[in-house]
């Protein structure tokens, strides 16, 4: 009830902490293969069986002396190890990440670790203030609302880091995807006037840099893709991969098409962005349509009470005279 509590409270979760700490560096330690295939090792096992013992050493220490992460980034592995996700949870968390525009290396560590530490440190925050607000009005704490409470922290604590990445990537793939068209203008009158499809897309990244940054951010990984020599089709693959946009897709299917079989360019982008006009424009009367029903709540229960209170209240008094 006193201040015992919250340093027992403390000690626990630091242990709690400490024990999680513990596992995810004997897990690395038992483990070092995976470890070097997550920070780029296996380039560094790929050394000739006939190499001196003195280069291995010297280029062991270089990998690891340019491959050392962070001391955040280490903690937050560590979390995220134990935290014990398959696959598929991996490779979702990293789909989500690289649709909101988090492409940095160790994101998905991080965001897991983050989320554990959360998980854990919420209720504990939550558990410690009601203890100090119960030692406050000096009565006891019950143990009701702390486990109610504190249950309610973790969940929390679980679900917002999940509700806040996938609200990221819902919004950047709404950008990308309401800016498309007037990239699509650009990409045309580019095409149509003599220049590559290449050198379109550099000039549409540059130019619409301000008033598209997420769409221009993608072609600009495009250009660095073709630039460093890989096949069109694959990059515009990842291209739609990247930005989770249906349109982005179509878009490129669009030109993987029209490169197979000869057809035009400046044709088929116009009916393409045509199309996504025609879309959006379907949408904007879809919502407009829905705005009646929405309005329906609000007019019932707090519109119409208010006029009801200016119509009727001055003959209420009367009412009641007559009726009394």
């Amino acid at each position: 009830m006193s201040a015992l509590h919250i340093i027992v409270l403390v000690g626990v979760f630091g242990a709690v902490v400490g024990v999680f700490l513990l596992v995810a560096f004997l897990m690395e330690k038992s483990s070092p293969g995976k470890a070097a295939d997550r920070l780029g090792g296996r380039k560094g096992r790929e050394v000739p069986e006939q190499s001196s013992k003195k280069s291995k050493k010297k280029r062991s220490v270089a990998h690891w002396e340019e491959e050392e992460p962070p001391l955040p980034l280490k903690l937050f592995r560590g979390l995220s190890k134990v935290w014990g996700l398959g696959r598929s949870s991996h490779s979702h968390v990293q789909e989500l990440l690289v649709h909101g525009g988090i492409r940095e290396k160790g994101a998905v560590e991080i965001f897991l670790g983050a989320k554990l530490a959360l998980t854990l440190a919420l209720p504990s925050a939550v558990v410690a203030f009601l203890l100090w607000r119960a030692r406050a009005a000096e009565a006891g704490p019950e143990l009701q609302n702390l486990f109610l409470f504190g249950a309610i922290g973790a969940v929390v604590g679980l679900m917002a880091p999940n509700m806040w990445l996938r609200r990221r990537a819902k919004k950047r793939i709404e950008a990308i995807r309401l800016s498309l068209p007037d990239a699509l203008d650009l990409l045309i009158v580019c095409v149509e006037s003599g220049l590559s499809l290449d050198a379109a897309l550099v000039r549409i990244s540059r130019e619409l840099s301000e008033v598209a940054p997420e769409l221009c951010e993608e072609l600009a990984l495009l250009n660095l893709e073709i630039s460093a020599g890989k096949p069109r089709d694959e990059c515009l693959r990842h291209l739609a991969l990247r930005s989770g946009c249906e349109e982005v897709e179509s878009l490129t299917a669009r030109i993987n098409q029209a490169a197979k079989y000869g057809t035009n360019l400046g044709d088929s982008l116009r009916i393409h962005s045509d199309t996504l006009r025609r879309k959006r424009r379907q949408e904007a009367e879809e919502r407009a349509a829905k705005t009646t029903v929405k309005l329906l709540f609000p007019l019932i229960f707090f519109i119409f009470p208010a006029v009801f209170v200016v119509i009727l209240g001055p003959a209420v008094p009367q009412v009641l005279e007559e009726l009394f």
